[in-house]
């Protein structure tokens, strides 16, 4: 195992590149703020702090979102990532819609399997909106033959969990694009 040390050695004595692949030459101001950040504690949260909220590009980014979020309901921020604004926004109201639904659909038996059905995917919206917190202990979402397979590589560990959160992310947008017209009450 490499330590920290050795690591932040390697990373401050690698070369740096432009995109072109030609040796990058900081600039005196480049120099000035990597000095800064090294000996100066409070630089790093001055400078966020200067970034998103003073400096004249963020003051104008600030009254442009405010702007048009009174005009139609959100600003561009939101399309950045648009999947996952789609998520947060139908998490609080698909969670509220089986807190009050009464009926279910004729592909159901009853309205207790219409509920567990719907507080499945409540949890799976959850689990989507916390990947950094979910760690994957729930095989339930892999299919036995993938897993199998997964165990047999090398580095399984690494795979699993990205293997797991594309097979949940796929399996609620089926159920999803199934079921958006049996989502009344």
């Amino acid at each position: 195992m490499v330590s920290q040390n050795k690591v932040e050695k390697i990373l401050k004595n690698a070369s740096v590149v432009n995109e072109d692949g030609t040796p990058h030459i900081p600039t005196l101001l480049e120099k000035i703020d990597d000095w800064c950040f090294d000996h100066l504690w409070f630089y790093g949260f001055g400078y966020r702090i200067w970034k998103e909220y003073i400096c004249p590009k963020a003051i104008y980014r600030m009254i442009k979102f405010f702007f048009q979020r009174r005009i139609r309901g959100f600003d561009d921020s939101e399309t950045w990532d648009l999947d996952t604004q789609f998520y947060k926004w139908i998490y609080p109201r698909l969670k509220r819609f089986t807190e009050i639904t009464m009926a279910y659909p004729m592909s159901y038996d009853n309205s207790k399997a219409w509920q567990k059905e719907l507080n499945k995917r409540v949890k799976q919206l959850e689990i989507i909106l916390n990947t950094c917190e979910f760690d994957f202990t729930d095989w339930s979402y892999i299919p036995s033959k993938e897993l199998t397979e997964l165990k047999k590589k090398n580095a399984w560990e690494s795979t699993i969990n990205a293997t797991a959160f594309d097979y949940l992310i796929e399996d609620f947008n089926k159920w999803f694009a199934e079921n958006v017209g049996q989502l009344w009450w």
